[in-house]
């Protein structure tokens, strides 16, 4: 697979360097030679930015509203503004003015249908990838663009020609074999659809997907028996292959052939009650409540060809560089099906890994309650939510998943999170409870559960309690380093068990020696035994790697002051009081006492066991990664 996906990328080299450009500048923002202009926007107090040819309105959950755009300049402006703050939405309405003003600009023409096509609004962009093509511009995505907007419309003869002209060996080998495999099966041709799929490049990476397409079509035309010899191949030889669709769609072409035996056979070999029960619970419903005279979820060539988009948007997607590829090709299998949810879960995650959380959670929100892929798009919403810190939506949204799903130890650990991260440490504490409550109690996996019940109770000053979980998550975990070394620093705030705790931290720090958290309790615990020059040389790497985190900085300014230098020590305190990282830990006031006195002592422990002093003295950093 490896091999193919490299060749299918640098295949991908030849096509329209214009293209690619254009789809770089969307999906990383960086202006061409022609674009140096830095728009740097000035909001007033009520939250509009003003010029005199537009005018942006940031709204109160951090999206924006466009307004003024009589010129040619301010449609291009505001279409700039949307565009480099990743509002593709409001930027392809902006760009598609400046095109009706100026009907000569193929450069923008082109970021027009790039954007329009990778949201999957493949009607709205179809005109203007047909101006590129009436140009003569033919190496681009362009032809494939009109080509699906074509198919949709049932217009597979000419649908093919379009694909047809694009002529780069990535769609000679895979995308154009598929597409032409999907037409004439609209056109109820077996044997050249089925011939179709026959030109896809051999390589055994593709075998599964090739049986795959064959199995569907001859299933749409009527040929059971050989969609079962298609279907059959992919469950005896290429089992290891079968994703959750394969899955879903093997088992409903048996169900509707009569054979609920095998399908439930089928079911059986997959479903392994772990993670992903959930979901394969909706496949186990559907054998039940499917029957012969039910539609094959493949039930139209569109959503064949929808199939084959998602198949090529996912080998984009685990390729270096194929992102920009890859949600395009999955948007256009979306348009194409609307009800396939995968895809618009994938089109999700895809948004994600370039950071356009908000635009990731439209596409989950699409996925309706019927779906079996409901409970993992509702979960991702929350999860995005809470890196996004929207933590009262985040909290609202899971108790409505928790209606349906009361004892789901994930969400009720996700909904003590939650609380956590609000500071709201008895709920999170309650929910921790709940979460524990409804695990398997010899289930290993859910330590985090524990460890994140000891932060909170932690945070609540009930060290005992803190300190019982951290043993039991300790104990789960085989030893976490991150749970070594919360422990470890724990019991050296409290001056308790200094020599088992120095050990933990250094085991620690053996295992993740690049970690910020756990080189600062590395160099704290060479603070507190004296050894000054040491902690100095951890806590300024700790610094380096977290210079955001105000407890670090704190206890290199501490560092440095009994080191004797003490002009950096007041520097580094002054400093950690403008940190927010951590900020509600540091005590303020005893920190401005520092700047104003410096401190009063330091509290040196002493290490009694000679194998101790012997590991700490030879305990060296580890070189900047």
């Amino acid at each position: 697979m490896k091999n193919f996906m490299i060749r299918l990328l640098f295949a991908l080299g030849f096509v329209s360097v214009a293209v690619l450009a254009c789809s770089r500048n969307i999906f990383n923002f960086k202006t061409t030679d022609d674009e140096k202009t830095v728009i740097t926007p000035h909001f007033d107090e009520n939250g509009y930015w003003r010029t005199s040819n537009f005018i942006v309105k940031k709204n109160q959950d951090n999206t924006f509203s466009y307004y003024g755009t009589n010129s040619l300049y301010g449609a291009y402006l505001a279409a700039r503004v949307a565009h480099l703050r990743q509002d593709f939405d409001n930027a392809s309405e902006y760009y598609k003015i400046v095109i009706d003003k100026d009907a000569s600009n193929n450069n923008i023409n082109r970021t027009v249908y790039v954007i329009l096509s990778s949201l999957g609004q493949i009607g709205e962009a179809t005109p203007y990838a047909r101006k590129e093509i009436e140009q003569g511009n033919t190496e681009s995505i362009a032809p494939l663009i009109v080509a699906i907007k074509d198919f949709a419309d049932g217009k597979y003869e000419r649908s093919r020609q379009n694909i047809l002209l694009i002529k780069d060996k990535a769609h000679t080998t895979l995308i154009n074999p598929l597409f032409e495999a999907w037409t004439y099966a609209g056109e109820k041709n077996e044997e050249q659809a089925i011939a179709g799929i026959d030109k896809i490049e051999k390589d055994e990476a593709l075998e599964t997907m090739k049986l795959f397409h064959k199995g569907m079509i001859y299933d749409y035309l009527g040929n059971k028996e050989k969609a079962q010899e298609m279907f059959g191949e992919i469950v005896k030889n290429h089992y290891q292959s079968v994703t959750y669709r394969l899955l879903e769609i093997i088992t409903d072409f048996y169900v509707r052939n009569g054979d609920k035996d095998t399908a439930k056979k089928i079911f059986g070999r997959y479903n392994d009650n772990g993670m992903l029960s959930i979901l394969l619970d909706s496949i186990d419903r559907k054998i039940e409540t499917t029957h012969e005279n039910s539609p094959a979820i493949i039930d139209t060539p569109q959503k064949g060809l929808a199939e084959a988009l998602f198949n090529i948007g996912t080998i984009f997607r685990s390729s270096v560089g194929g992102t920009e590829f890859a949600q395009m090709y999955i948007a256009a299998s979306s348009y194409l099906n609307p009800d396939y949810d995968i895809s618009k879960i994938a089109l999700a995650n895809v948004l994600e890994e370039v950071g356009l959380l908000k635009e990731a959670n439209k596409y989950y929100k699409q996925v309706g309650k019927s779906s079996g892929s409901y409970f993992i798009a509702r979960a991702k919403i929350i999860e995005n939510l809470n890196t996004l810190k929207e933590y009262g939506e985040a909290e609202k949204q899971i108790k409505i998943l928790l209606e349906d799903y009361p004892d789901n130890t994930q969400l009720l650990s996700d909904l003590g999170t939650i609380y956590g991260n609000m500071n709201k440490h008895d709920e999170a504490v309650e929910y921790y409870l709940k979460a524990i409550k409804t695990a398997d109690a010899d289930d290993r996996e859910i330590w985090p559960i524990y460890y994140a019940l000891a932060v909170s109770y932690d945070k609540l000053n009930q060290k005992i309690k803190s300190e019982q979980n951290l043993q039991k998550a300790l104990s789960l975990s085989n030893n976490n380093p991150d749970i070594l070394n919360y422990l470890g620093y724990s019991w050296i705030e409290q001056g308790r068990n200094v020599e088992q705790a120095v050990k933990m931290i250094a085991d620690a720090y053996k295992k993740y020696p690049y970690e910020g958290h756990i080189i600062d309790s590395m160099g704290w615990i060479y603070f507190r035994l004296g050894m000054y020059e040491k902690a100095v040389e951890f806590l300024e790497q700790a610094s380096s790697l977290n210079p955001g985190n105000a407890v670090i900085n704190d206890h290199l300014g501490d560092a440095y002051w009994f080191a004797g230098r003490r002009n950096e020590a007041v520097f580094q305190w002054n400093h950690a009081l403008d940190l927010k990282e951590d900020a509600d830990v540091l005590d303020k006031q005893k920190i401005n006492d520092k700047i104003e006195n410096g401190p009063a002592s330091n509290i040196v422990y002493k290490v009694k066991n000679p194998e101790l002093i012997e590991m700490l003295q030879n305990i060296t950093l580890a070189d900047d990664k």
